[in-house]
């Protein structure tokens, strides 16, 4: 990879310069981007650089005297000059400093490109007898191989590329492929663990082993076969005669029994594979996928035995409604508003009944009614301020770690009924702890003369309100949890053979010593000398 520093003043024209073509596509590597001569030099000094493309005029050092310098350091440096002026004599002295190309601004894609082609060349010339062009060949190869595989992530998440035109002489040329206009068909793949689904490295290592099956399965089978994992799926593309694409799906089911068999390695695998309508034409290869995942969602219906290609028919939207009416909305909101946790699992379980008993069988209102409930239960812990973090991006992400109806609202109801349990034990927990402080207090300051009033102060609330929350918390009213407190603390002193009864009733905050007595033995059933025998 020939790494580039491109250094201009304009910070526009430095972003235009990184943008306007993949740079790696061409075996090229930005290394760093300065918007002044000195910092350019200073780079230099410390880094290689095997291309620098730099302005004329810029702060501190301009981009003459920056090759002169930097000619000194690395002689086959290569060197690009940008500039806002056609003067001749900057051309001229650019030519004598051995610089590439002048390219006046604004910048034209072109150009650019024709200039590193330029480059491209004269490296091959420098270093094609020798192990350093292997090399670079071999590396120019590995991102030609990056380029071919991230066509498919950038129709699927990055289709604006495209323009809305997916113009397959365009996609040949910069990716790479020998696309027909014969005949195209796509496909979705999902193979889940069925055991330790959240777990990230169990289902990124059982991918990579799927992908490599349907790789080898699929070489040769048509002109074109295109895979990639995009999302935690493997989408592929098939382009071939239309005797090649009609023999697909055949092909595909032995594929699928193919990836049954990581089941034994991942102690039970689900795969499911789905194929879009076939097309003729490149441009229509998103509806073709629109159509693969659409037929995915009938994986809660039809599971693992065949291969998925019945897409929604439109009715989704209106079974969704039927399901997740008014009436349902306005009882499992009351449900969150109590925080009913049995009601709440027992409706979400009913879903399953009712989805599972549907005769449409339509898989993505299965998906539609997930998308709804969590959007009431997240509507209502807002409304209701059970402050649970939203996690809706997240737990619709979840939804695709699923094939069947009951685990996917088990996990929903799961989720639901843990973050509740959650917020209520930390909800419990804030509201004791002015408890927790006034019990600390008592502990502290237990042989003084404490009031209610006394203690409900200095926890800043009024006496009626904490007498009430201090029984509710401790189960006791405050003079007695105090009396409880004091005889404790009595029975550890009457341990200290030194102390008399009478110290101990003034220690503990008793003056009148025939009442501490007559309490010590109502809550223990033995007076303090008594007490005191029995461990002496």
């Amino acid at each position: 990879m020939l790494k580039v520093l491109i250094a201009d003043d304009e910070k526009k024209v430095c972003q235009l310069i990184a943008n306007i073509i993949d740079w790696n596509a061409f075996g090229f590597e930005i290394v760093e981007v300065v918007n002044d001569g000195l910092a350019a030099y200073r780079y230099i000094q410390e880094h290689t650089v095997n291309l620098m493309i730099t302005d004329i005029r810029m702060p501190g050092c301009d981009g003459m005297e920056l090759i002169q310098k930097a000619q000194v350091l690395y002689p086959d440096m290569h060197f690009i000059i940008i500039s806002g002026y056609s003067q001749f004599d900057y051309a001229q002295q650019a030519i004598r400093y051995g610089v590439e190309d002048y390219l006046l601004k604004p910048i034209r894609k072109k150009d650019l490109v024709s200039t590193l082609n330029k480059i491209l060349d004269k490296c091959k010339e420098e270093v094609r007898d020798t192990r350093k062009w292997a090399d670079f060949d071999k590396l120019i190869k590995q991102n030609e191989e990056r380029v071919k595989r991230s066509l498919l992530e950038d129709i699927l998440k990055r289709p604006e590329k495209f323009g809305g035109f997916f113009m397959r002489d365009k996609v040949n040329e910069e990716y790479h492929y020998h696309f027909t206009d014969n005949n195209y068909m796509t496909m979705v793949a999902k193979v889940l663990p069925q055991k330790r689904k959240e777990d990230a490295d169990t289902r990124r290592v059982l991918l990579k082993k799927a992908m490599g099956i349907i790789e080898e399965l699929t070489d040769g089978l048509c002109n074109e076969v295109v895979l990639s994992i995009v999302d935690g799926c493997i989408y592929g593309i098939f382009n071939g005669t239309a005797e090649e694409i009609v023999q697909m799906p055949r092909k595909l089911k032995k594929v699928k029994l193919e990836l049954m068999r990581l089941k034994d390695m991942f102690d039970g695998v689900q795969v499911f594979i789905s194929l879009g309508k076939e097309v003729g034409s490149f441009k229509d290869i998103m509806e073709s996928f629109r159509q693969a995942d659409s037929a995915m969602q009938g994986r809660f219906y039809y599971g693992c035995d065949s291969l998925l290609m019945i897409a929604d028919d439109g009715s989704s939207e209106e079974i969704v409604k039927q399901i997740i009416d008014n009436s349902f909305k306005k009882r499992f909101l009351n449900h969150i508003e109590i925080i009913d946790l049995e009601s709440i699992g027992y409706t979400i379980n009913s879903l399953i009944d009712i989805l599972k008993k549907s005769g449409l069988k339509n898989g993505n209102a299965v998906a539609g009614v997930y998308r709804e409930v969590l959007s009431v239960f997240y509507f209502g812990t807002h409304s209701y301020n059970i402050m649970i973090p939203d996690q809706y991006t997240e737990l619709l992400g979840q939804l695709e770690l699923h094939g069947t109806i009951e685990e996917t609202f088990q996990h929903l109801a799961d989720y639901m009924i843990k973050s509740l349990k959650h917020w209520m034990e930390e909800k419990q927990y804030v509201e004791s702890r002015p408890i927790r402080v006034a019990k600390q207090y008592i502990a502290d300051n237990y042989y003084q003369s404490l009031t209610l009033e006394i203690v409900s102060k200095e926890i800043g609330f009024n006496p009626t309100y904490f007498s009430g929350m201090f029984k509710k918390e401790t189960n006791m009213n405050f003079s007695d949890y105090l009396k409880k407190v004091r005889i404790d603390n009595a029975k550890t002193m009457l341990l200290n053979m030194e102390q008399t009864v009478e110290d101990i009733s003034y220690a503990i905050g008793y003056s009148d010593i025939k009442y501490f007595s007559r309490l010590f033995k109502k809550m223990t059933g033995v007076t303090p000398t008594e007490f005191r025998k029995l461990y002496y």
